[in-house]
């Protein structure tokens, strides 16, 4: 037997009543099972034997379920997968505001762009450096864990089929030979991306939440016109890269039944959590999109059901793919139209929340995420996507949000490891397009310039460093952009709703 890649942990939960931090491991071998997790060190816990999620031919990928109790201090859980290999996982205090980080975009939407890197995943050791002097106790990875573009061109049959007129290309059957080949094609991105080094030490020893976004499916998945998305050799890709995601993202495999974090089983892979007075949304953003909804009527009831609930709450963290607040791209691409050479967009239009279809539904869960603001809960929005880090606010104007209740700040943290936008999109970004829209009469997003400097957009590639400040009854928390090639991060406080404190 063989590791191959793994172990990378996933958050299972943190059970209240019981005090047991809940997780689990992924790996995967050749040629046979791996052996039981055991663990040694002060925190007891008996060893954890493996399930099988996915066999595919002498490789195969194997879950561990394990959970362990929190004490009134930090704690260190440790483990070993094999002879002579521990991993180290901090554990937060008992009833304490985690600490995390965020973070987007872990790959290369081409080997054009991949070439013009020097070290592929330099913002994974800032990360483990900042860990080392602060121990995350959490990882939030909002999307593109890995890049499946490459699938037009490396998986033979779907090159073929590719290159095939549309209206033929629509009305081709989806094959065993394509079901084959894209097994293999997604398998083998997780193993060997997750593999590498820097990435490995990071999911080996932070337990993550992790939300997919397109290009873990490929580049704009929901977004296509209808006879495309819903051809059945589109509809065959989007099966086999949702059981890839659901193995190596989740931990699950097709015969899983889903945990009760799932909070819209049926609908796609939606997570709520609750730590301490801390809650962490995260949002399935691709499962349901088509160019006319993002997500279905049913889906978005049944996560207000659980923000309803909650109570004892001082943050909700909601991890949205796609920032809410953006400068339009409608503008931007026919501004970069107009310029000889013109920068390529990785993101169509219809995939934003500026598409004129998706407007009304990012209206209504703004409404409802200053709703549960007004009850003394701070909303803060955690997205990616967009490979620039920034941040920006939505400001209701309506006269019953006073103080605090009446701002959502949204932090931006893209890309860990795509490399930032040409300096043309930065330009125009930055001077070129209006960073005020009106999302109704009553709300005004816009973008913000970080706190002590002039900045909107940091064209480089960045992490979130979220830590609170738990020597206050009700924490505040630090939000750090860790940026490449920065000697100073950039900080945005995070403030409980309180009169007394700024936003």
């Amino acid at each position: 037997m063989k590791i191959l890649m793994g172990p990378v942990l996933s958050f299972r939960g943190y059970d209240a009543a019981k005090n047991r931090w809940k997780l689990s491991a992924l790996m995967v071998t050749k040629n046979g099972p791996p052996g039981d997790l055991f663990f040694i060190g002060d925190v007891h816990v008996p060893p954890a034997s493996a399930t099988l999620v996915w066999q595919l031919g002498d490789r195969a990928a194997y879950s561990f379920s394990f959970d362990a109790p929190l004490a009134d201090t930090p704690t260190t859980l440790t483990y070993s997968p094999s002879e002579d290999t521990y991993f180290d996982v901090h554990l937060p205090p008992r009833d304490h505001a985690p600490n995390m980080s965020y973070a987007s975009c872990n790959g290369f939407s081409s080997q054009k762009v991949m070439k013009g890197v020097e070290v592929k995943n330099k913002m994974w050791l800032e990360m483990a450096g900042r860990h080392d002097q602060a121990p995350y106790h959490l990882m939030l990875l909002g999307g593109d864990q890995v890049y499946a573009d490459s699938v037009w061109e490396v998986v033979p049959s779907i090159k073929t089929w590719n290159a095939l007129p549309n209206a033929k290309a629509n009305k081709a059957t989806f094959t065993k030979t394509m079901h084959r080949q894209l097994e293999k094609f997604y398998f083998d991105l997780y193993t060997e991306r997750w593999a590498q080094p820097e990435v490995a030490q990071m999911m080996a020893i932070v337990p993550a939440i992790l939300m997919w976004d397109d290009h873990d499916i490929f580049d704009g998945w929901g977004s296509y016109p209808p006879e495309r998305q819903n051809c059945d050799v589109f509809q065959g890709i989007g099966k086999i890269a949702t059981h890839a995601f659901g193995v190596f993202q989740q931990h699950l495999s097709p015969e899983t039944k889903k945990p009760a974090f799932y909070l819209a089983p049926d609908h796609g892979f939606s997570v709520g959590h609750i730590v301490g007075s801390t809650a962490i949304l995260s949002v399935d953003m691709r499962s349901e999109r088509t160019q006319r909804q993002v997500l279905s009527p049913d889906h978005w009831d049944k996560i207000y059901d659980w923000l309803s609930s909650l109570s004892d709450i001082d943050h909700l963290f909601v991890m949205s793919s796609i920032p809410v607040v953006y400068p339009d791209f409608n503008v931007l691409e026919t501004l970069l139209g107009a310029v000889p050479g013109q920068q390529e967009l990785e993101d169509d239009l219809q995939d934003h929340w500026s598409s004129r279809s998706h407007k009304g539904e990012r209206s209504r869960m703004v409404h409802r995420l200053f709703k549960i603001q007004e009850t003394g809960i701070r909303v803060t929005i955690l997205s990616g996507d967009v490979h620039v880090a920034a941040f920006g606010m939505l400001e209701n104007n309506r006269t019953e949000y006073i103080g605090q209740t009446r701002v959502i700040n949204q932090l931006i943290s893209s890309a860990i490891v795509h490399p930032a936008p040409g300096k043309m999109v930065l330009f125009a970004l930055t001077h070129l397009l209006d960073n005020e829209k009106e999302i109704d009469p009553s709300i005004i997003s816009r973008m913000g310039t970080f706190p002590g400097t002039n900045t909107k957009f940091v064209g480089a590639r960045n992490f979130l460093s979220l830590e609170p400040d738990t020597s206050r009854a009700r924490p505040r928390y630090w939000a750090h952009w860790i940026a490449e090639n920065e000697d100073e991060p950039f900080t945005k406080v995070i403030h409980p709703v309180e009169n007394e404190f700024p936003v």
